[in-house]
């Protein structure tokens, strides 16, 4: 095969990349020099320059970066679901090691005492699928907007673009709180604590509103915005209580009955 055609797939080469296959013409030898430059450290340090604009356009203008992608602006983007996947890892990371570093400094960690067994399966649940439970926010959410939301005319699949977007800025926020919640491994107050959580909630609840408003808010009068921001909170209230209900009823075998909750 000659140098013209890409040696992936083996389509004639025209440009610095294949137009079948994505692959780079120039796929120079492997050798020592390039191995640890190129594929060890640059693989290792390169950061994908698409997760730091998608990160920003989900903290600063959520709900106009989502419909950017949804109009075909995609190039800048990095997967928006591959990210909120990274984010969550890395505030069950932090999680944990703020814990690791806790007992380094002497801070004895006592079990969590259940007054149930319920309450202790229900947290289980919590722990063992947070990654589905926070990723139920996209369907929720987009079956809310599709219904309150309806002159840009988005199909459900583009509302849960639009979705995503906002939940990943909402994690975001709640990973820079459990970075800043650090400080008290240095400032030892538990009042610092509670701000850090109180901003960090707060937050995310204006988030979550502000991606629609800003999504919408060229659809309909400021009134019209207000009460359907209003009423999708509602919703998602109404959502999230039928959520719990099923899994109090789950680890209860349908008993129900008194069943502690604490998901953070």
């Amino acid at each position: 095969m000659s140098k013209t055609n890409c040696l992936n797939c083996g389509k004639v080469l025209t440009d610095k990349f294949c137009s079948g296959c994505g692959q780079k013409a120039d796929t120079h030898r492997i050798t020592f020099k390039n191995f640890i430059f190129h594929d060890v450290l640059h693989g290792t340090f390169h950061l994908d320059k698409g997760i730091l604009f998608t990160a920003k356009q989900a903290l600063t203008r959520p709900g106009q970066a989502a419909l950017d992608y949804i109009s075909g602006k995609r190039k800048p983007f990095y997967n928006v679901f591959y990210l909120i996947l990274i984010t969550i890892g890395l505030i069950i990371f932090l999680h944990h090691y703020y814990d690791v570093l806790q007992m380094g400094k002497g801070i004895i960690i006592e079990p969590e005492k259940y007054p149930n067994e319920a309450s202790r399966k229900i947290d289980q649940i919590f722990a063992e699928k947070s990654k589905i439970l926070i990723l139920l926010f996209v369907p929720f959410t987009a079956i809310n907007s599709f219904i309150l939301f309806r002159r840009k005319k988005l199909n459900l699949s583009e509302h849960a673009i639009l979705a995503g977007m906002i939940l990943l800025g909402m994690l975001l926020l709640s990973l820079i709180g459990n970075l800043l919640f650090y400080l008290r491994l240095i400032i030892d107050s538990n009042t610092l604590g509670v701000i850090i959580n109180y901003l960090t909630i707060s937050l995310i609840f204006f988030l979550m509103g502000y991606g629609y408003y800003n999504a919408f808010r060229n659809e309909y009068s400021k009134w019209g915005m207000t009460y359907r921001i209003l009423l999708f909170f509602v919703m998602l209230s109404i959502e999230i209580c039928i959520l719990i209900f099923i899994l109090i009823g789950i680890v209860t075998n349908w008993k129900m009955g008194t069943v502690r909750i604490s998901p953070f």
